[in-house]
């Protein structure tokens, strides 16, 4: 008897085993987009001489003759790409309106240099280079091969972490490429908050351009490091810019990474249904 219940016992925890082995498999399973087609090239920044790889997610039905579609700048492409233009065929179904062209912008070199503004390191300080490989090249080229918009405001720009530093930079900078962006977990204390000084220098130029504008962050995250530079940039664009659509989110017990793809989904949904 006592020879059978062990028997049961250890073939329950097999079982077991076996079915958190499958769920773990799953759960690390990288995600594909499957919904469209994936056009590929390779381009050599003229301003820092980095050959970057990039990928486009045409939207399932793309038909160029039907129209001009918008562009959705993605930046860690690497990373994101297929979660992202998984996501934007199911938002855009949702809502019942045309998908977006997700263009994903890999890594030509150390992500910290390209995304990063100033120089405080041999590891940082790429992001004038990197902003003008974007806007001389690749965005030139994506209107060359493809039909796409051309106007800012059928330009978005969507980056994480450092990459929504430099989304952040950009609006900053030169609000003449984008007309939307979608900034999740800004790395806005770097350099000393130097994006919101430069967000002050160059607030009276920019404060009349129409734009879209998703913060997105962790509960978790950090509460000096991360969470009080994301509220003092928000409140300056929520106070001093009358023409931007501004939303907030705050993703309840998440920190950094975690609450990176719940961001992307609540900021996707927040361009395509205010666009």
């Amino acid at each position: 008897m006592m020879k059978t219940k062990t028997r049961l016992l250890l073939n329950s925890i097999a079982a077991l085993s076996t079915a958190m082995l499958l769920f773990t498999v799953s759960s690390c399973k990288k995600e594909v987009f499957s919904q469209g087609t994936v056009k590929s090239f390779s381009l050599q920044s003229a301003a820092n001489g980095v050959t970057y790889d990039i990928k486009v997610a045409l939207p399932s039905g793309y038909n160029p003759a039907a129209g001009k579609y918008a562009t959705i700048y993605l930046l860690d492409g690497e990373e994101i790409f297929d979660f992202t233009a998984n996501s934007c065929q199911e938002i855009a179904g949702k809502n019942g309106v045309a998908n977006a062209l997700v263009v994903s912008i890999g890594y030509g070199q150390d992500r910290s240099i390209d995304y990063t503004p100033t120089k405080i390191s041999n590891s940082t300080g790429g992001a004038p280079q990197f902003l003008d490989f974007i806007a001389s090249q690749l965005i030139p080229k994506m209107e060359q091969d493809y039909n796409v918009d051309t106007s800012r405001a059928g330009r978005v720009i969507l980056g994480h972490s450092y990459g929504g530093l430099f989304g952040a930079y950009t609006f900053c900078v030169n609000q003449k490429l984008f007309g939307h962006y979608l900034l999740l977990s800004p790395s806005l204390w770097f350099d000393n908050l130097v994006t919101l000084q430069l967000e002050k220098e160059n607030r009276a130029l920019n404060r009349i351009s129409p734009a879209l504008v998703f913060m997105g962050i962790g509960e978790a995250e950090n509460s000096g490091r991360m969470q009080a530079p994301f509220e003092s940039f928000y409140q300056s664009i929520r106070d001093q810019y009358p023409a931007v659509t501004l939303s907030k989110n705050r993703e309840k017990n998440l920190a950094h990474l975690g609450s990176r793809n719940p961001n992307i989904i609540k900021s996707l949904n927040f361009y395509f249904q205010n666009r």
